[in-house]
């Protein structure tokens, strides 16, 4: 029986490969939709409810609002988003996911869902608040890092 420490490096290990093979796997998701895996996220910002506004979901994407404007251009052309007014404040635009896409977009991940959801079903309440935690300290220790990073132009000319 492994102890601790051994538990702890195993995981370690395992998680670039998961990430790995997330990755790859949302991206033959966006290429059977015909998508960029930009445009596959912001579609999972949209469906997760994170944001519907164009700036915050521009810079949830690392984008200047200019590139984020050309994206939302092609997924209307892509018929995966609208842009629609906001019924609380008619000045404003809100981003709204289009619900056939989003039905193409479910029926590609329902594998993975019926994986992920009979997993975590296994899981004792402790279990999945210990994930929950690990997977949201985890999310902003990589919000950190990627703002961290040296900017390309600064390596570049070093």
């Amino acid at each position: 029986m492994p102890d601790q420490r051994e538990l702890a490096t195993a995981a370690a290990l395992a998680l670039p490969r998961f990430v790995g093979s997330t990755a790859l796997f949302h991206a033959a998701v966006a290429e059977r939709m015909g998508v960029t895996p930009t445009e596959l996220h912001c579609l999972h910002l949209l469906h997760g409810g994170v944001s519907d506004s164009p700036s915050e979901l521009a810079r949830l994407l690392g984008m200047s609002t200019g590139a984020f404007t050309r994206l939302l251009d092609r997924m209307e052309r892509h018929r995966l988003a609208e842009r629609a007014p906001d019924p609380a404040d008619r000045r404003r635009l809100v981003v709204r996911p289009l619900p056939d896409r989003m039905a193409e977009l479910a029926e590609l991940y329902a594998p993975m869902a019926r994986f992920v959801g009979e997993r975590l079903a296994r899981f004792d309440r402790r279990q999945l608040t210990a994930l929950l935690e690990f997977l949201t300290d985890g999310t902003a220790a990589a919000e950190r890092s990627t703002a961290e990073l040296p900017d390309v132009t600064q390596v570049i000319t070093r």
